[in-house]
């Protein structure tokens, strides 16, 4: 007598739900293997256009510090023919000497510079040498003002991939607890007493937080669940830390944005053009005999330096610049941090 074995619609119903489980989880691997591509993306464009900024900055450094040493070689060969005939004593000779030494060691350093910053450069190219790189002369112009950002910390928590991950994978993790009924949303960057007083002293509290990241919050119900509460709320702490630390970088970028914006501005304002000033009129002095060649000499070497420090200012301007817009994309490692993180996969016991 044939048989037939009977299929048991449980085993069935549960491959299923294990298959859809395992193309949930493929689903999510990729998500996130997108945004880490992303991120590693953004990362190398980031690092590539301070690499740009950096070698420009270090070929007009080499260029105006080759004109100090110029102008301190001058100085030095006129006091040593001075000194060879008895118009200069010992003293001043040695510090004519003496700024043509530090000018010759600032332009081998600055040139050594200059090779690294150009090897750098080529190497996140991809090129196969410098020479194949060209680069102009100088670099961009300061725009006439900053970019103001007066929400800057939550514009980052809002669009940077690292805090999405961060929130697809604590929402990824309640699916897994089988947690499905939201009650209400929390902000993670709220802990402890979180309020500002308003008014006078018997008056009402108000929230203090004008920036917010918020994750739901789940009505646990018994101690059931209380595993899936406790492992759910681990990674809540966690998104916290990532919010908190996100908050950190985007306003340390932004001060250095603005900081280096106003220094770079205070030195093209004020420092060159007042020492542009005081070589003009101490050529005018030198041409009616009323100083000698080696106060010239120093002016020069003078104003010739404040340009090269506003070079290496305006420089700093633009990568502080690349370092704000990577803060405001994600952090590489804060999304790494995330999955890795130790988090349970599967279902609370009951």
């Amino acid at each position: 007598m044939e048989t037939t074995d009977a299929i048991n619609p449980a085993s069935v119903s549960g491959w299923r739900a294990a298959n859809a489980l395992a193309v949930e989880v493929e689903k999510r691997n990729f998500a996130q293997t997108q945004r880490m591509t992303a991120l590693e993306v953004a990362r190398l464009a980031s690092e590539t256009r301070k690499a740009y900024f950096g070698a420009i900055a270090a070929e007009e450094s080499v260029r105006y510090l080759r004109k100090v040493k110029q102008a301190a070689e001058a100085g030095a060969g006129l006091a040593r023919k001075m000194a060879e005939v008895g118009n200069f004593n010992r003293l001043q000779q040695a510090r004519e000497q003496g700024f043509y030494a530090s000018a010759a060691l600032d332009l081998a350093r600055a040139e050594q510079a200059s090779i690294a910053a150009r090897e750098r450069l080529t190497k996140l190219l991809g090129l196969p040498s410098p020479q194949a790189i060209r680069l102009p002369e100088r670099l961009p112009d300061l725009p006439k003002l900053p970019d103001e950002l007066p929400a800057v910390e939550q514009t980052a928590l809002d669009q940077r991939l690292d805090l999405q991950a961060v929130r697809l994978e604590t929402e990824a993790l309640a699916k897994n607890l089988g947690l499905t009924q939201a009650t209400r949303f929390i902000n993670v960057l709220e802990f402890g007493p979180a309020r500002v007083l308003e008014g006078a002293r018997d008056s009402g509290y108000k929230r203090g937080y004008e920036v917010s990241f918020e994750l739901p919050i789940f009505d646990f119900g018994g101690s059931k669940v209380a595993k899936a509460e406790a492992i759910y709320g681990q990674a809540v702490e966690r998104a916290a830390e990532a919010a908190i630390n996100a908050r950190s970088e985007v306003r340390e970028a932004y001060s250095a944005y603005r900081n280096s914006f106003d220094i770079a501005k205070h030195y093209r304002d004020e420092i060159v053009p007042l020492n542009k000033r005081i070589a003009e009129e101490n050529l005018l002095r030198y041409n009616g005999m009323l100083i000698g060649v080696f106060e010239l000499l120093a002016d020069a070497r003078s104003q010739i330096t404040s340009v090269n420090s506003y070079i290496e200012s305006l420089r700093d301007y633009w990568i502080a610049q690349s370092d704000l817009q990577m803060a405001l994309i994600g952090k590489p490692s804060l999304a790494a941090a995330s999955r890795t993180a130790p988090a349970s996969t599967g279902r609370p016991d009951h």
